[in-house]
C-alpha cells in the first residue's frame, strides 16, 4: 500500500511540475479554442492564425485574426484584422484593421483603420478610427469620436472628450474638463 501511495504522490508531483512549464510554439493555428494546434496555456513566438476564436498566453510576432482572438498575457508584435481582439496584460501592438480592439494594462500602440479601440492605458497613435477610448492616452487620437479620461497629446475628430487634457483638440465639439479657455468649444480647445 505504501508503494502505491508513494507512486501516486510521485505521479502527482511530476504532473504538476510538467504542467508548470509553459509551452512556447513557433506558430499557432486555431479554429476555435480548444480546437487549435497548441493549448490555450501555450505562448506563441512567431505566427498565429485565428480563424474563429483562438486563445493563448503571451504572443510575440504576427497575429492574423479572421473573427476573434484573445491573448491572456501580453502581446508584442503586429496584428492584422479581426472582428474582436483582446489583450489582457498590455504590450507593444502595431495593428492594421480590426473592428473591436480591447487592450487592458499598459500598451504602446500604433493602430490604423480600426473601428473601436478600447485601452486602459495607451501610448502612441490610433488613427482613422471610428471610436478611440482610453482611460489614459499619451499620444495622438484621430477618429470620429475620441474619449479619454486623461489625455496627453492631440485629439482630432468630430467629437473629442478629455476629462483632463494636457494638449490640444480639433473637432466639431471639443470638451476638456480642465480647459484653459472654456470646457466646451467648437473647432479648437486646449489645456495645460
Amino acid at each position: 500500500m505504501k508503494k502505491v501511495l508513494s507512486l501516486l504522490v510521485a505521479m502527482i508531483v511530476l504532473t504538476s511540475v510538467a504542467m508548470a512549464e509553459v509551452e512556447t510554439r513557433g506558430f499557432e493555428i486555431g479554429l476555435f479554442s480548444p480546437v487549435q494546434v497548441g493549448s490555450r496555456e501555450a505562448n506563441v513566438d512567431g505566427f498565429r492564425l485565428s480563424t474563429i476564436w483562438t486563445v493563448n498566453q503571451d504572443v510575440k510576432g504576427f497575429d492574423w485574426t479572421w473573427i476573434a482572438s484573445k491573448t491572456e498575457g501580453s502581446f508584442d508584435g503586429f496584428k492584422l484584422g479581426g472582428i474582436y481582439n483582446q489583450v489582457d496584460k498590455g504590450g507593444k501592438i502595431y495593428q492594421l484593421g480590426g473592428f473591436v480592439n480591447n487592450y487592458k494594462g499598459e500598451v504602446k500602440v500604433g493602430q490604423v483603420f480600426s473601428a473601436i479601440n478600447i485601452a486602459e492605458k495607451a501610448e502612441g497613435f490610433r488613427v482613422f478610427s471610428f471610436v478611440n477610448y482610453a482611460q489614459e492616452m499619451d499620444g495622438v487620437d484621430i477618429g470620429t469620436i475620441n474619449y479619454a479620461g486623461k489625455m496627453e497629446g492631440f485629439q482630432f475628430g468630430l467629437f473629442n472628450y478629455a476629462k483632463e487634457l494636457n494638449g490640444y483638440q480639433i473637432g466639431l465639439i471639443n470638451y476638456a474638463g480642465n480647459s484653459s479657455i472654456f470646457p466646451v468649444l467648437p473647432i479648437f480647445n486646449m489645456a495645460r
